[in-house]
């Protein structure tokens, strides 16, 4: 199995990670719908929407939105908040094949550059293009990679315990990737899981565009929607628009 297949869908990965910013993530929400102005009947795709804090924000301003994800284990949170309006999905975001349907796909809090091959991210983005109406966005959020290299330790080791668990996690990065090593020790039973994400600059990103009809429209730094800084912004948040 795959890092992601496997990690994700561990009791653990949830334990470790229960206290998102539930806030912030309202707080980005409202930002990007003030910039982007959808019409009421607006389809969204939030692709890789994890437990669904994203979609389901979205959908309580009235708003059809489908949420997409690989783990089953997020996807069992997520389905309690479904509705007419909002469904849920078990599916890798390289299979999507919709054409022409949404007003507006989201991808947020860096729930990319998983794949090894970059081919394979090559083919998300051209399955996004497909699945997006003509004049539709695009918004991804990815952490700012140049910050990274440029301000983070190479190594880095940290001690948790929640839930009475010990988490025991090494941080590393080099010019590709981050990895990240996590030890578990459980009733005196000890697991290790890895998570590994490419490192993405803004370039990049638009290289997996290249070649298709869609533009950059804004670059932001932060859920405040401030201007994006190659060398202090925590996040590197984009908006395309396809062409018409």
């Amino acid at each position: 199995m795959k890092w992601f297949e496997n990690w994700f869908d561990s009791k653990y990965y949830h334990i470790l990670y229960q206290n998102r910013d539930n806030q912030e993530a309202n707080l980005f929400i409202k930002n990007i719908l003030t910039v982007l102005e959808p019409q009421q009947d607006s389809q969204f795709l939030d692709l890789g929407c994890g437990s669904g804090r994203h979609s389901i924000q979205i959908n309580k301003k009235g708003f059809h939105v489908d949420g997409v994800d690989l783990s089953k284990k997020s996807l069992e949170k997520a389905i309690d908040y479904q509705n007419e309006k909002l469904k849920f999905y078990q599916e890798d975001m390289r299979n999507i094949n919709s054409i022409n349907k949404y007003d507006i796909v989201l991808n947020l809090f860096t729930s990319f550059g998983y794949f090894d091959n970059d081919k394979d991210h090559e083919l998300v983005f051209q399955k996004i293009f497909k699945a997006l109406k003509n004049n539709g966005y695009f918004i991804i959020d990815f952490f700012n990679a140049k910050k990274i290299l440029k301000t983070h330790p190479k190594h880095i080791f940290e001690k948790k315990i929640l839930n009475n668990i010990l988490f025991e996690i090494e941080k590393n990065h080099d010019s590709q990737f981050i990895y990240k090593k996590i030890k578990i020790t459980d009733g005196g039973k000890t697991y290790v899981y890895h998570e590994k994400v490419r490192l993405i600059t803004k370039q990049k990103f638009l290289n997996y565009f290249k070649n298709l009809k869609i533009n950059l429209k804004s670059t932001y730094g932060d859920y405040h929607l401030n201007k994006y800084n190659s060398t202090s912004s925590d996040r590197l948040i984009l908006i395309f628009q396809k062409n018409a």
